[in-house]
């Protein structure tokens, strides 16, 4: 029987192996629960050694992503219990046009949760190069969205760094280490909001008056205008933020790291 997935002989199969199933579950061919097919089916599917099927499956069980019982098979695991910084894992989310709706539903969760937070430590620690890495990121987005024809990938490629700067503006060695991790998961919802917008200025300017509150060392301000690019993010990915106890949990954030002034904590 021929192959039905083409493997390439120069690259490990076991890992592209992985990389094919990855891309299945993240678009939500397998449900977290189900099984997936047996190693001989997988064998026929890709052409390849039982050997190597088995190393593919081992690279995914080891990453959180499925779980192999004796006697059962490979399950498909539920997405909160994937290993989400390890590298590979971010690789599939960097790579994959459409993952599954509830994958690009916690990803904004938890950018919706933190990053007001974050913009709210970078307005007190921030410095110039830092200043410098965001203004130039607005800039490329603001000469994308006048530019006719210019690739939405342009845009988002300058959204998504300014989004790191900020993350970096903290000086926090865990959050700045995080934007590295979390680049190809913050690519995803932000290139799947800007595939959404019909008009980008609206976004262009959030992000200014977020980079200008940082620049003012307004922790309050920066929350602020954190909250709201991750609102329109919302309406974009159609999206409800403001779920359960969403709202009171970012007023107590605020309350306890976004007001006050650097001068006042000195």
């Amino acid at each position: 029987m021929e192959p039905t997935v083409t493997i390439s002989k120069d690259l490990p199969l076991g890992d592209q192996i992985a990389a094919s199933l990855g891309h299945d579950l993240l678009s939500g061919r397998y449900q977290p629960g189900e099984v997936l097919p047996t190693e001989m089916e997988l064998v026929e599917r890709f052409g390849v050694s039982r050997a190597s099927v088995r190393s593919g499956l081992q690279t995914l069980t080891s990453r959180g992503i499925v779980e192999r019982f004796v006697g059962m098979g490979t399950v498909a695991r539920d997405f909160r219990d994937w290993n989400i910084l390890d590298p590979m894992v971010t690789g599939l989310l960097a790579d994959h046009a459409n993952p599954h709706p509830d994958l690009v539903r916690s990803i904004f969760e938890f950018r919706y949760s933190a990053e007001p937070l974050i913009a709210s430590l970078a307005a007190r620690h921030a410095r110039a190069r830092d200043l410098v890495a965001m203004e130039d990121a607005v800039e490329g987005m603001a000469r994308c969205g006048a530019m006719l024809g210019t690739e939405e990938a342009d845009f988002t490629a300058h959204d998504v760094s300014f989004h790191v700067a900020v993350y970096r503006g903290t000086h926090n060695a865990i959050w700045t280490h995080l934007a590295h991790i979390l680049r190809p998961a913050i690519t995803l919802v932000v290139r799947r909001s800007n595939e959404r917008t019909e008009e980008l200025r609206e976004a262009l300017a959030r992000h200014r008056a977020l980079m200008e509150a940082i620049r003012l060392r307004d922790p309050a301000g920066a929350f602020d205008a954190a909250l709201r690019i991750m609102q329109l993010t919302a309406v974009e990915l159609g999206i409800d933020p403001l779920q359960g106890e969403k709202s009171d949990v970012s007023a107590m954030l605020k309350a306890s790291f976004g007001a006050g002034s650097p001068e006042e904590e000195a």
